[in-house]
């Protein structure tokens, strides 16, 4: 048993309500995640608590504010399946869809992973919470596991399957004298003061002769003294020993029952119309809500409460429904996203490819966080695209902060933020083609602007693969002379003697030197870089991406780690650049090749030079040289959502770093930014520094690599370094090591020959 402390960030989004993000401060993390699926619902005496497709909130019933809880803030894991208040004990236990369970009380989180670390053969999902007396039953695939809510821990694990066999279990309930569970084969009691209730034939199966014949019984509840269970569209109820039918709506299978203090709560799919059926206790009055895909609904305080897959966190009172959830993405799907550093905007490709870089068929469309909210654009409400498939990069052109998606079905569409969809590029109006075979199927797998403007276009599969835009809106294409397996090529970067680098998936790089004019095809030069000395010297042919840094080096991601080209403008001389892998020594003393046993997806460089990397095993950041780890994040040391990182960018301007995961996004504070070499207008986060902050204090926006000077109100030096790039890192505390005293401290930055300098002021409270 593990225990977390709670940390919670509060964000209001009902309809279109929403509050702006604050920034984060040094180290800190963000997630950006959808609500718009609910699974569970479930209320405590102020809030109502959602479980939706990655993580939690909750809804003040006051003032409908939101709090999102996810890994971020404390839990211990992702994919929430159940939610379930116990108003004894005050506490909420949350069930994810791994057997993992949190309980939060009191500000703490009390993981307990006894089910999910077993071993057990089958199913051991978690499918119900029932809570009676101090313990709470929990409904798994092999049984019924019981929970002591106030010593946190285990107390028994009841295996009521024939001969003690496993037996999956989807809802438990007590009458007083009886535990009842509904199973996949029938209905069993079990006597609740019967010290013996982990042997199996201490429990009872209800026959055909008590009114249920053997199968799937998909829940049972307590009401108004009454015990009800259900099999497919009936509901049946006991009385006295036996049971008869209740309710039947045919095709209306019954999902999930509740009972309120006032009404039975029935949720009831169909695919011609799902609702929640609502039946009043004194007079026994129905009453039918319409809703896309109810999976719980719960009464509380007059108000019903629906937890619905399709429509999130629906409101019902009055004959009024009201949507409420936090604001996010459509989906957790990210394959590429791009953030632009002037607008802090945020864009995300969602689609994909298989293997053999064929279609995934993914209707998501793309999505965009301007301004702090989240849009969705799909065929549902941009008609554009509705043949558009399979959106798998993205990209800001700095020019004019357009940004531009590619997709594998039909070419390229540009948006504007104000204005929505711009453009789209096909084979009709530009350079690019269809595949090889395929002639209407216009695919754009990477795009990329060159510091003149242009914008390049890996047009997969295309018998002429490379196109350009160029600045003044005409096209051009270049067709490289050496055949291309499948005229697969992928990922794009420049370096700087007017060379393009192109990933060839599994055939290594293509470098193309298109000379002094982009237009004149009689200087270009094309050059295939792979394996062996003198041919380019990778280590592998499985290249995955290029970034040139901020040196002119090109360093690439491999199958095999990382290799750096250090002489790009060599590539075609006559003794030409070969790539070189860097030596690193690990903490057991001994050497190997930087992260030469990691599959490299995405290098991004930050501010300062550093390299950030994406790979299967987490996040990486190391040093300018590669040759220093500085850090390493994955789900267990960090709150990545998953160790299988999709993507990256860096906001530039705020050193924020964005991770995709095939589990969702997530943002993290880093150290560096990318600072000006002509001018200087510091930022100090947070300002004034409270006497409760303890962590980094961030002063941004200086001149690039700047010396940087604190002094106190005197003119007295307190602290001295030298920026990250655009950005200097201070722990509050003076040459002494204590912290500064309450006051005003004076901030000076210049560059190294003083040509450019600036001043700030930060208040310091003691």
């Amino acid at each position: 048993m593990r225990n977390f402390s709670l940390l919670t960030t509060a964000f209001l989004f009902i309809s279109s309500l929403v509050a702006s993000s604050q920034s984060l401060s040094l180290g800190q993390w963000k997630a950006e995640l959808p609500y718009g699926n609910a699974y569970s619902v479930t209320a405590s005496n102020n809030k109502i608590y959602c479980a939706s497709e990655i993580s939690i909130y909750s809804v003040n019933k006051e003032d409908n504010s939101i709090e999102e809880l996810s890994k971020v803030t404390g839990l211990s894991d992702i994919e929430s399946r159940i939610v379930a208040f116990d108003k004894v004990h005050n506490l909420l236990v949350v069930c994810y869809a791994n057997a993992n369970i949190d309980i939060l009380k009191d500000g703490e989180v009390i993981n307990i992973s006894d089910i999910e670390r077993k071993n057990i053969v089958g199913d051991k999902s978690i499918y119900g919470v029932y809570f009676y007396g101090d313990y709470a039953y929990i409904s798994c695939g092999f049984g019924i596991v019981v929970i002591n809510l106030v010593k946190f821990e285990i107390k028994d694990t009841y295996y009521i399957g024939p001969n003690g066999s496993n037996l999956q279990v989807n809802d438990v309930t007590c009458d007083g004298t009886f535990l009842y569970a509904a199973t996949v084969s029938g209905v069993l009691r079990g006597e609740l003061s019967d010290p013996n209730l982990v042997d199996f034939s201490h429990w009872y199966t209800f026959q055909q002769i008590d009114g249920l014949a053997p199968g799937k019984f998909t829940d049972v509840v307590t009401f108004n003294g009454t015990v009800y269970t259900s099999k497919g569209d009936t509901i049946f109820q006991q009385l006295g020993t036996a049971w008869t039918p209740w309710l039947i709506r045919n095709g209306y299978l019954v999902y999930k029952m509740e009972a309120g203090p006032t009404k039975l709560l029935i949720c009831q799919l169909n695919p011609y119309g799902s609702r929640v059926m609502t039946i009043n206790t004194t007079s026994n009055e129905m009453d039918s809500i319409s809703s896309a895909q109810p999976y719980q609904a719960i009464e509380e305080d007059g108000i019903i409460w629906i937890a619905d897959l399709y429509q999130g966190l629906k409101k019902y009172s009055n004959g009024y429904q009201e949507v409420i959830y936090p604001n996010g993405p459509w989906t957790s799907r990210v394959f590429d996203l791009a953030v632009n550093s002037n607008s802090h905007n945020l864009y995300v490709a969602p689609g994909g490819y298989n293997p053999s870089f064929g279609f995934t068929f993914n209707q998501d469309g793309f999505f965009a966080r301007i301004d702090d909210i989240w849009k969705h654009f799909d065929v549902s409400n941009t008609p554009i695209l509705k043949d558009t498939f399979d959106i798998v990069c993205v990209t800001v052109n700095p020019a004019n902060n357009r940004t531009y998606f590619g997709s594998l079905w039909l070419g390229i569409v540009e948006f504007d933020d104000s204005l929505g969809i711009t453009n789209q590029y096909t084979n009709e109006n530009s350079t690019l083609s269809g595949t090889n075979g395929d002639s209407k199927r216009v695919k754009a797998s990477d795009i990329a602007f060159d510091k003149s403007g242009n914008m390049w276009v890996s047009n997969l599969g295309a018998l002429v693969p490379i196109c350009v835009k160029k600045a003044d809106g005409t096209w051009l294409d270049f067709q490289p002379p050496f055949t291309i397996d499948q005229n697969w090529i992928t990922e794009i970067a420049f370096d700087d003697y007017n060379q393009v680098w192109f990933v060839l998936p599994r055939q290594g790089i293509m470098v193309y030197n298109y000379g002094d004019d982009l237009d004149a095809t009689s200087d270009d030069k094309y050059k295939k870089l792979q394996q062996g000395a003198g041919l380019g010297n990778l280590p592998t042919l499985s290249v995955n991406c290029l970034a040139t840094d901020k040196n002119g080096y090109i360093w690439v991601g491999t199958a095999e780690g990382v290799t750096v080209y250090y002489c790009p403008g060599d590539v075609f001389a006559e003794i030409p650049c070969d790539a070189q892998q860097i030596v690193i020594t690990a903490t057991d003393g001994y050497n190997g090749y930087l992260l030469g046993t990691e599959n490299v997806k995405k290098i991004v460089v930050d501010g300062a030079n550093r390299k950030w990397f994406a790979t299967d095993n987490g996040v990486w950041l190391f040093s300018e040289d590669g040759s220093e780890e500085i850090l390493h994040f994955t789900k267990d040391n960090s709150p990545l959502f998953s160790d299988f990182i999709t993507s990256l960018d860096i906001d530039y301007s705020t050193g924020e770093v964005y991770i995709g995961t095939e589990r969702g996004i997530l943002v993290y504070r880093g150290d560096a930014t990318s600072g000006s070499v002509k001018s200087c207008a510091p930022l100090v986060f947070p300002n004034p520094v409270r006497e409760s902050y303890t962590g980094p204090i961030a002063i941004s926006g200086i001149v690039n690599n700047a010396e940087v000077k604190i002094t106190d109100a005197e003119g007295n030096l307190i602290f001295r370094t030298t920026a990250l790039g655009g950005q200097v890192n201070w722990d509050g505390k003076k040459y002494s090591g204590e912290r500064a005293a309450t006051g005003v401290y004076l901030v000076f930055a210049s560059n190294e020959d003083g040509s450019v300098t600036c001043l700030t002021k930060l208040l310091m409270v003691n």
